[in-house]
């Protein structure tokens, strides 16, 4: 069997792996790039810790208020019907 990819776009920017179809992954839009379970592990831990990586904090911080972003608006649908 062999794997499945795109090209360059499926390369993970944190871990330089391929991520495959069957993986999940974040797209990043700041640097327009797709990140691995892994890669976000990665960034979770880089943006949060005692001395924080400036990219993962950038990139950190995007996925956080998208996801609140979502988080509101989901509230708002469920309140307003």
């Amino acid at each position: 069997m062999t794997e499945e990819w795109l090209g360059m776009e499926d390369i993970c920017f944190v871990t330089g792996k391929i991520i495959r179809r069957y993986e999940w992954a974040r797209f990043t839009r700041e640097f327009d790039a797709w990140i691995s379970k892994e890669g976000q592990e990665i960034i979770e831990e880089s943006a949060t810790g005692p001395d924080p990586y400036e990219e993962a904090r950038i990139i950190y911080s995007e996925w956080y208020a998208k996801d609140e972003a979502n988080a509101a608006n989901d509230e708002f649908r469920r309140w307003h019907k």
